[in-house]
């Protein structure tokens, strides 16, 4: 065996290393990304029960909830502590909406929350909040998601 042979030799099995290289790499980055999902929609779900459980497990915040969500007026206090929690939720849908933009979302989650905020947001007290705070507090792309969502309902759900 002459060097020239040798040499193609050591090509072809070069060749192939770095083709076993990319393979798997290529399969370390989709198992980074599928965990990336995974730990964005735990994070996601986690906070919402703790959104869900700052109202459950508080008496007087549901009762200003309750009166917000059918548009009963509220104080000044009850008004900064009903926005305290709606921008909370709001927020955590607008994390999602970029998520969801750029691929890293679950659909499941992200059909989810559009319904929750939905029905957050087209009672009358949460309209009344979205409408106030709107455009003071939340990106131009996320707004008109909202505001999509509630001119058209939950059948513009995708």
């Amino acid at each position: 065996m002459n060097w020239d042979a040798l040499g193609a030799i050591a090509e072809l099995i070069g060749g192939v290393a770095v083709l076993i290289t990319l393979v798997y790499l290529a399969t370390q980055v989709r198992q980074s990304n599928q965990m990336q999902r995974q730990q964005i929609s735990t994070e996601q779900t986690n906070r919402y029960h703790a959104n869900a459980h700052i109202l459950a497990s508080n008496p007087e915040l549901v009762t200003i909830y309750r009166k917000a969500m059918v548009g009963e007026d509220l104080t000044e206090e009850e008004r900064w502590r009903f926005g305290s929690f709606m921008y909370a939720l709001v927020l955590d849908f607008e994390e999602m909406f970029y998520f969801h933009e750029d691929g890293a979302q679950y659909e499941f989650r992200w059909h989810g929350m559009q319904m929750s905020i939905y029905r957050y947001l087209s009672s009358p007290g949460g309209n009344a909040w979205w409408e106030s705070v709107k455009h003071k507090q939340f990106t131009p792309p996320s707004v008109r998601r909202i505001d999509e969502l509630l001119e058209q309902g939950p059948q513009s759900i995708a």
